[in-house]
């Protein structure tokens, strides 16, 4: 098999390589382009060939997947049930993983459109369990405000804030 594949693979090549001479050859002149239609031909008769007369060598259905599933998984030490529930199970890990991480960037992204500097964004999240629901249990935040980030709205709320917070103290 490997013997075919080989001459199969150097034939290609110099058909190619045959095609890419003669093109570098032909004058520049309108049957340029039929030329070039038989010469594509060639390459594809030339690929073709080999797998129409060899049939019988290229039977696919004798070939048993599960011997080399099985020969790889007792190579490793385990079964293949054992290494699809490791390889679920680490999926699974990383999934949950992406999934925080994006939504403490989410948040710190957020927080900073709004002014504020986030020097620590924690958060503790479950995918969905048994009953098909993800739920966030904490978010672990530290930020602070930045000088000079307030726009003129933020700066009347606070103050209508603080003027009423002094009236009614003054009262």
């Amino acid at each position: 098999m490997v013997e075919f594949f080989s001459s199969w693979a150097k034939n290609l090549g110099l058909a190619i390589v045959i095609v890419s001479i003669l093109e570098m050859l032909l004058p520049n002149n309108k049957n340029k382009k039929y030329i070039r239609v038989i010469m594509g031909i060639y390459v594809i008769f030339t690929i073709m060939s080999p797998l129409v007369s060899n049939k019988d060598k290229l039977e696919l259905s004798s070939i048993d997947l599960n011997s080399y599933l099985e020969a790889g998984a007792l190579a490793n030490g385990t079964t293949i049930n054992e290494a699809e529930e490791v390889n679920q199970a680490s999926m699974d890990a990383r999934i949950k993983e992406l999934y925080i991480e994006e939504l403490e960037k989410d948040i710190t992204k957020k927080l900073e459109d709004k002014g504020y500097e986030v020097t620590s964004c924690k958060v503790d999240a479950e995918l969905s369990n048994e009953d098909g629901e993800s739920k966030i249990n904490k978010i672990k935040l530290q930020v602070e405000k930045l000088q000079g980030s307030q726009t003129q709205s933020e700066n009347s709320i606070e103050d209508k804030i603080v003027t009423r917070d002094s009236k009614s103290k003054t009262n």
